[in-house]
């Protein structure tokens, strides 16, 4: 039995009839071998090496405490495995049509959290796969580690270590685990002063604010009355960062019915474009988005004087994990100088304030990161949260970002199942109240993937942001060539 994180867990509580946890990818394959059978039959050979997808959850009594896993003593394959077509013709945004459904839906808290849809007809012969996984489970870098486990690097295959299921086991009485969660309690104080004191130390040191450095250092003194306190002078300060993001048309509660659109662009052609101008493969990602948001926002005449702002989760991962499937994940939130009209400009400002926003990010360690979630009362965080919904706190109040940006680096040489390569790794995330959009970007071989999710009643049509993109790079291509 092993407990969640507090990142594990977060994403839990943050589901809602209308907010769903889980987050997915879709593999689309060249015209193969690839049946439900044969997947079905490749995941049961592999399922041994894949804990996540044979544990299930036991909730602790009234959310007194995270979660634990278990593994479930009544798996069955079939039941996450499953099977569905295309109707003729089988075009891009059929497919679409049917993973905005298919994510629409919650996952099974009483099984293991994860589905695994084969998708056949699709135009041409190929083969789709949509697998969706609660974000309680895996995080981005881990679904790359995942995807390593189930498909193999040569048409061939690969010898595939035999090995054995977990046992299922019982599920704990009530008893023991208030038990354990009083255990858990009674060391939680004292962790958690430590923690919150560390990190207030680590970020007065790389914000360089002389009035952060002075509550972990002399915490009596700044309670004295009379005593001089200097403002921080803002020559010490990092540029800004944080601000009020603008209200959009996106910013809102969100319902449960969700938007999906993809597109494929090329990797050369972001890294010529990065050559050119001296920026980053991720720093061109976050232009082609900025420059979408701001053409989708301009046709509706609701482009805000001010910036967006972009949340970025950024992986925690060393490679020395215990468990590869938690999540180590935490996040920074930038401008996407929205405000600017010229694409070079824009990109420029977006690399500087990624720059100054990273070197933030880097200076608080990843450990101390992931212990603050750890001390959130969950069963507390839980009903704070539900209550923000139904008081639709997300449409009344300014959100602390516009848009969820992720790039997550994919895999660079060729990937097979049952000898049919893969043609596209297409990622599939989520969306929250506040933001009803989410761009995340998957790079593949040659190929730089991108799936944006949106909730339906803020964002109708999402084909317009991956087509704004793709003009976005359209143009930045053409300044970088003259």
């Amino acid at each position: 039995m092993q407990q969640l994180s507090g990142v594990d867990a977060m994403f839990l509580n943050l589901e809602t009839g209308a907010q769903f946890g889980h987050v997915s990818s879709i593999c689309i394959y060249e015209p193969g071998t690839i049946t439900y059978e044969s997947v079905l039959a490749n995941v049961a050979e592999r399922l041994h090496q894949i804990p996540p997808f044979t544990r299930k959850l036991v909730e602790v009594p009234l959310g007194l405490d995270h979660p634990y896993w278990i593994a479930d003593p009544d798996f069955d394959l079939e039941f996450h495995v499953r099977n569905t077509a295309l109707p003729a013709p089988g075009d891009d945004r059929q497919l679409a049509k049917l993973v905005e459904r298919l994510i629409s839906k919650p996952l099974d808290r009483a099984r293991p959290l994860w589905e695994l849809w084969v998708i056949e007809g699709l135009s041409g012969g190929r083969v789709a796969q949509l697998t969706k996984v609660h974000h309680a489970t895996i995080d981005g870098a881990a679904g790359v580690e995942l995807l390593g486990v189930l498909l193999d690097t040569a048409p061939e295959g690969r010898e595939i270590p035999t090995g054995d299921l977990p046992r299922g086991e019982v599920a704990p009485s009530t008893v023991e685990l208030l038990a354990r969660t009083a255990l858990s309690w009674a060391r939680r104080p004292r962790r958690g002063v430590r923690v919150v004191v560390d990190a207030t130390r680590q970020l007065a040191t790389a914000t360089r604010n002389p009035l952060l450095a002075a509550m972990v250092s002399d915490p009596v003194l700044r309670l004295l009355p009379g005593q001089p306190r200097r403002r921080p002078d803002p020559e010490d300060l990092p540029p800004r960062l944080m601000g009020r993001a603008p209200r959009t048309s996106f910013n809102g509660v969100v319902g449960s019915h969700r938007g999906f659109a993809f597109e494929s662009l090329s990797l050369a052609e972001v890294k010529e474009v990065k050559s050119a101008f001296g920026a980053t493969v991720n720093d061109v990602v976050m232009e082609l988005c900025a420059g979408a948001l701001r053409r989708y926002l301009d046709k509706r005449n609701e482009l805000p004087d001010e910036p967006l702002m972009a949340f970025v989760p950024v992986s925690l991962r060393t490679g020395l994990e215990d468990d590869p499937y938690s999540n180590r994940v935490s996040g920074l939130i930038a401008p996407l100088a929205t405000h600017l009209a010229d694409p070079v400009a824009r990109l420029q400002e977006i690399s500087r304030s990624m720059k100054a926003s990273k070197g933030i990010h880097d200076a608080l360690p990843a450990e101390t990161l992931q212990q603050i979630a750890e001390f959130a009362p969950p069963a507390l965080a839980n009903r704070a949260l539900r209550l923000m919904n139904r008081l639709r706190v997300a449409d009344r109040t300014s959100p602390p970002f516009n848009v969820t940006i992720s790039n997550v680096p994919g895999p660079r040489i060729p990937l097979y199942q049952s000898g049919t390569k893969l043609l596209h790794y297409i990622p599939v995330s989520t969306v929250g109240d506040g933001s009803g959009i989410n761009i995340t970007v998957q790079s593949y071989l040659g190929t730089v993937d991108v799936g944006v999710v949106t909730c339906r009643e803020l964002v109708p049509d999402p084909w317009e942001i991956t087509t704004g993109m793709a003009d976005e790079l359209a143009d930045l291509l053409e300044l970088a060539r003259t």
